[in-house]
């Protein structure tokens, strides 16, 4: 019987090198470019393929800064434009670490809010716990604890029942 529709192809073995380099590429190209923006330096990266190509990264040129790490004689000079490039990169920097800090308290705060909804008297679950499992003492402190519990849903309750008398004999009173 013939088969309609899609058909099934396996899958050639990749090269495993070629692929992990793909992938590692741009991540890499990406920290250097962090790392110069951060730290206000000049970097390059060269990479070799595994095929041999070269594959190169600079901050804020790759041509620019090799050349001038070889020509040691004629350093770059800043022009207008790149003293306001370097103005615009250290007040990003500065927004960026301000921004960083930001997000440090903010996760201090969520991690504080959700260890105050585990530990909040809202949700008791002391009494989930498995009691076959405590010592001795730390059933006693179980029982007590117990007891406190019915004691107060008992004072609760007498509370509220003489609440709700008194609050309807005072409605028969108006009538």
């Amino acid at each position: 019987m013939a088969s309609y529709g899609w058909k099934q192809h396996k899958a050639k073995p990749s090269n495993k090198r070629r692929d992990t380099f793909s992938k590692r590429k741009l991540g890499l190209f990406n920290k250097v470019t962090e790392l110069s923006i951060l730290c206000n330096a000049k970097t390059a990266l060269i990479i070799t393929s595994p095929n041999k190509n070269l594959h190169a990264c600079g901050y804020p040129n790759h041509d620019t800064v090799i050349k001038h790490f070889f020509d040691k004689e004629n350093p770059v000079i800043n022009t207008e434009k790149g003293k306001q490039d370097e103005y615009t990169i250290e007040t990003s920097r500065l927004q960026h670490e301000t921004i960083q800090e930001r997000l440090k308290e903010e996760k201090n705060n969520l991690q504080a809010v959700k260890e105050t909804n585990n530990s909040s008297s809202c949700l008791p679950s002391w009494w989930d716990h498995s009691i076959d499992d405590m010592a001795l003492e730390s059933l006693k402190q179980f029982k007590t604890s117990l007891k406190k519990l019915k004691l107060n849903l008992d004072a609760s309750l007498q509370g509220k029942e003489i609440h709700m008398n008194s609050c309807s004999s005072s409605t028969s009173n108006i009538i």
